[in-house]
């Protein structure tokens, strides 16, 4: 079975007018699954505006508030505003010297520089979907995943009266990146603003027997 792709699930123009903001580390590896180029793509397909960031320096740089408040200057100067945030935070497993911290310290510096610079001044809300390691890639998934989803589940409570919706998605190892894609493209719609605080988990069984 060949995997879904956005274009084939969603209605044509479904994010229209709306802004996406992909978030991934620069200098990942190249063994290192990302989804944050077929996020891009899905959305873009179905009508969103997408900027990707940051380009340039060292992973390390997303456990750096300064780089991370220019990072967002830059999606705000091209997309004129964010209304959804994407956390590919995948791809934070490609040095095991850092990897727990820079996915969740990471992964909330670019949250509070978006929220910071764009949701509250705006005063419109806005959706961040952190997408999460797949399970079995490396070491120390499962804990990059559980504070992920701490996080979501946190930032939604006290988030929720600026009109905030946070979630995380959890890929098995054979998840398909346009799968991720697609799911987080329709999370951008109109109907996700229905999900918060959750996890959508991918990975079947095994997640259900650990």
């Amino acid at each position: 079975m060949s995997a879904i792709e956005a274009t084939g699930l969603l209605r044509a123009g479904l994010l229209e007018g709306v802004s996406v903001f992909v978030a991934a580390p620069p200098g990942q590896a190249q063994t290192t699954v990302s989804f944050a180029a077929s996020v891009a793509q899905a959305c873009a397909g179905v009508g969103a505006r997408v900027h990707r960031g940051p380009e340039g320096g060292e992973p390390s740089s997303w456990c750096d508030e300064t780089a991370m408040n220019d990072a967002v200057d830059g999606a705000l100067a091209q997309l004129g505003g964010i209304d959804v945030l994407v956390v590919d935070a995948a791809t934070f497993a490609a040095d095991e010297r850092w990897r727990l911290r820079a996915c969740v310290e990471g992964a909330w510096n670019v949250t509070r520089a978006v929220v910071n610079r764009a949701f509250l001044p705006a005063e419109q809300g806005g959706r961040i979907v952190y997408l999460a390691p797949a399970a079995g890639a490396v070491a120390h998934v499962d804990a990059a995943c559980a504070g992920l989803e701490n996080l979501a589940r946190t930032l939604s409570i006290e988030w929720a009266r600026h009109g905030i919706t946070t979630v995380t998605i959890a890929p098995a190892l054979e998840t398909a990146a346009e799968e991720v894609a697609a799911l987080t493209a329709y999370l951008a719609s109109v109907a996700g603003a229905y999900f918060s605080g959750c996890m959508l988990d991918l990975r079947g069984l095994r997640a259900a027997h650990r």
